[in-house]
């Protein structure tokens, strides 16, 4: 069996998902779950993705050096000063590393390269605090030609700037910053990734001289480039802006940090009138969690904010729609609707859809919703795959299906259909809800043939071995989800075109033979082929007939459980779909149904073998061991059958643990046997009584006789 996705991605919400039974993986949202919430509430946002997408992504291919800034920096350091060097020089830079003192680094260092010894020296003393000195090697590295200084030219440039920064020099400091980031975009080694780090040391210098605009615009670049770094700055920035009103009031005249700010509201309400420290201060990153702060009564609360933003204009304010989300998000429906009628972008459009929903406007809802789905590029993820505490990961998944949910609630399943398989990358299980309970078997073939007439196959993750590990895709998902509900509906003709996987596509073969077996003239035919049926449906039931949702969760192989689905409330339920709930609905409906499938096929094909042979007992062992540990009941039930009516075998002690394969050949020639030792037992018992009537017959004939000759 392959486990399904829901790396889904895809993977990635039919049968709601109210309280898992198991600890397992990150298990996708479920949006029918509570169908009411899911389409009036508003998702939160990801703080982390719209400081990251303040400016456009730049194209200029400067490294990240991954990471967070709570990492050990001497640890990042040693790893990249190793990039590049023979393990003789990692030794002597170490050793240089531990010296103490100028003179016991640079003996240490003999024999290293130019480049190597000054740069090295060079970070000793800044580390020590002589800027002078660390100066001057830094300038000694960059005084040697570029194919000289290959390894660490850029480093010195950069380090150059940090010690003129040091040293109040910032006019140098900025040009130095400039120069590494042009040398790096030139194609300079840069294994620490310090061309985007230098984004952020601008930026904290201009935070220290009250340039807010300009740090946030420094630190949204370095944050464009994908910088962990620059995002928890401008966290850090936000929280300072909101804990001091007079900064909070001269922010508001840039556009850039509008934007921030509100995207801040959107994601982080629970935040505001908090006393942060002040960004760049030693306690900033200590409270990255927010678990050790305390309410303010200086800080700006979320009213002071919306005043503040109110009296510097929402016709001018920069960053509506994020206000407007923050703003639906706290029930305040009216000041929502006002700001998003202000933007034309998706998160916008996707307010005023709830928000017409919530006036029962659902044309205009409709709409809206539409706008929303064409507006979210394909690839934007807000969460990176986390789908935790209810976090959104692609928006457009999460709108197509808030799409199906709408439109099942009208009764136009095929529509939901089509919606949620749109989303079904994130939210696989509410796509596999309607494909599997709600459309008919004719409905689902009919949508199959039409979006997913060949599977897609994705690979993005590696396994243990380092080799691609393939994810699932909805089409492979779907297509599967069909050839097991034809399976089970006795579709034959069907199935196999379905199947991707070429092996579970020869076991869907033979168990399509035996079934066709199983209308064999002979009764012992029969019974082999309902036997191997039941064997492939007990070894392989899952895949081939399970269900992907309950009660088998074929969608997690069988290993983890939700809680079962109710139609609530009832006002977003279409008439019908209770009819059709019932129509699709398997049995048993019972976990693992394949396996009480399975005992009933071997219990059928007991009953058409004699009862004392050894094929008998041999399949009603199978069927008793199959429901062992699924239903004790059932599996009491066939044992007791059998010792009612089967043969007693060596083998019974262990009745339903171990079980021999059935004998059928032998079961076909026990009813001439029995006959053949029915007549000799007969004949052995009734000799004497045969005889005695021979000779009685005897002696009566020679009497009559006599009397014929006489007479």
């Amino acid at each position: 069996m392959c486990m399904r996705k829901l790396a889904f991605f895809a993977l990635a919400c039919a049968l709601p998902v109210s309280a898992v039974l198991a600890c397992g993986p990150d298990f996708p949202q479920n949006l029918l779950d509570d169908r009411k919430a899911s389409l009036l509430d508003l998702p939160d946002g990801s703080f982390a993705f719209e400081a990251a997408h303040l400016l456009p992504k730049p194209d200029d291919h400067l490294k990240i050096v991954g990471g967070s800034p709570w990492d050990d920096a001497d640890e990042a350091r040693a790893t990249g000063e190793a990039v590049g060097l023979s393990a003789d020089e990692v030794a002597k830079v170490k050793a240089m590393r531990a010296a103490s003192g100028q003179s016991a680094a640079a003996a240490a260092g003999e024999g290293l390269a130019p480049e190597l010894l000054d740069y090295t020296l060079g970070a000793l003393a800044f580390k020590a605090g002589d800027m002078a000195m660390a100066t001057t090697r830094f300038r000694r590295v960059l005084a040697l030609s570029p194919v000289e200084r290959p390894r660490r030219g850029l480093w010195a440039q950069y380090m150059l700037a940090r010690a003129q920064l040091a040293t109040g020099n910032t006019d140098s400091a900025v040009a130095s910053f400039e120069v590494v980031r042009q040398r790096a975009k030139s194609g300079a080694a840069d294994p620490l990734g310090l061309a985007v780090a230098s984004y952020g040391e601008q930026a904290r210098m201009r935070w220290h001289r009250g340039n807010i605009a300009g740090a946030v615009a420094l630190y949204a670049q370095q944050a464009a480039h994908g910088s962990s770094s620059g995002t928890a700055s401008l966290l850090f920035i936000t929280r300072s802006i909101l804990a001091h009103p007079d900064m909070l009031e001269r922010s508001l005249d840039d556009p850039l940090t509008q934007r921030l700010l509100a995207a801040y509201y959107y994601t982080r309400t629970n935040e505001f009138a908090t006393n942060w420290p002040a960004a760049g201060s030693s306690s900033d990153a200590d409270t990255g969690d927010g678990a050790s702060v305390q309410k303010s009564r200086t800080s700006v609360d979320v009213e002071g904010f919306l005043a503040a933003v109110q009296r510097h204009g929402l016709d001018h304010f920069d960053g509506a729609d994020r206000l407007a989300a923050g703003a639906y998000r706290a029930g305040r429906y009216t000041l929502a609707a006002q700001l998003a009628a202000k933007s034309t972008t998706p998160l916008a459009a996707w307010v005023r859809a709830k928000l017409a929903l919530r006036a029962g406007n659902h044309e205009a809802a409709t709409n809206e919703y539409a706008l929303a789905a064409k507006g979210f590029p394909v690839d934007e993820s807000w969460s990176g795959g986390d789908f935790s505490d209810g976090a959104v990961n692609s928006p457009l998944c999460r709108v197509e299906t808030e799409r199906g949910v709408f439109a099942l609630s009208r009764g136009d399943y095929v529509e939901a259909m089509a919606r949620m398989y749109a989303g079904a990358q994130d939210h696989w299980p509410d796509a596999a809800y309607v494909a599997e309970r709600v459309l008919t078997l004719d409905e689902l073939k009919d949508f199959v043939d039409k979006n997913a007439p060949l599977a897609v196959r994705k690979s993005v993750a590696k396994d243990a071995a380092g080799e691609d590990a393939p994810v699932s895709t909805p089409s492979e998902q779907i297509r599967a989800l069909l050839a097991r509900r034809l399976l089970r509906e006795g579709r034959d003709d069907a199935v196999l075109a379905y199947i991707d996987d070429p092996k579970l596509r020869a076991k869907a073969a033979e168990l399509l033979a035996a079934r066709r077996a199983s209308n064999a003239w002979k009764s012992i035919d029969r019974a082999a082929a309902l036997y191997k049926q039941a064997q492939l449906t007990r070894a392989d039931g899952m895949d081939l007939i399970g269900t992907e949702l309950a009660p088998d969760y074929a969608i997690w192989d069988g290993e983890y459980l939700m809680d079962g689905f109710e139609l609530q409330p009832p006002d977003l339920v279409a008439h019908d779909e209770h009819v059709r709930l019932a129509a699709s609905a398997v049995a048993p409906d019972q976990r693992y149904h394949y396996r009480y499938v399975a005992a009933d096929l071997a219990e059928q094909a007991a009953r058409l073998v004699p009862a004392r042979s050894q094929a008998y007992a041999a399949m009603m062992c199978q069927a008793t061991g199959w429901m062992l540990g699924v239903n004790s009941r059932r599996a009491e039930a066939l044992y007791h059958r059998y010792l009612r009516e089967g043969a007693w075998v060596r083998w019974g002690k262990n009745f339903g643990h171990s079980c021999p394969q059935p004998d059928f050949r032998s079961a076909s020639s026990l009813p001439w046997k029995q006959r053949y030792w029915a007549v000799r037992h007969f004949a052995k018992r009734a000799w004497p009584y045969g005889l005695g009537l021979f000779v009685v017959g005897t002696v009566v004939l020679v009497v009559r006789r006599r009397r014929r000759s006489v007479g």
